[in-house]
């Protein structure tokens, strides 16, 4: 019997922050990186502290699920199979117009 692996657990850091005379505290703040915009363009700007902590969930979830992959992969491609792709998108309506 394989040894079980442990789920990593964010450590809490509390953050206040005061919205429309309200005070919250949220332990997890720190996982949203300050410069979030900036990581979309560029990912290897990420935090170290927070692509440690989703490399670590990462790793997590790989030991667990990794055994299915040809699954996933054969699931996925039976999904795609039954839909029709193509490069459209939903239509953002303005006034009597979509585009």
């Amino acid at each position: 019997m394989e040894k079980a692996t442990l789920a990593p657990v964010a450590p809490r850091r509390p953050h206040s922050f005061t919205k429309h005379g309200i005070t919250v505290v949220d332990d997890y703040a720190w996982l949203k990186d300050a410069d979030w915009q900036e990581v979309l363009h560029d990912p290897a700007a990420l935090d170290t502290d927070i692509r440690n902590y989703l490399e670590a969930e990462n790793n997590y979830t790989e030991s667990l699920l990794g055994h299915t992959a040809h699954l996933q992969k054969k699931l996925v491609a039976e999904m795609r199979g039954r839909i029709k792709e193509d490069d459209s998108s939903v239509p953002s309506p303005d006034g009597p117009f979509a585009y």
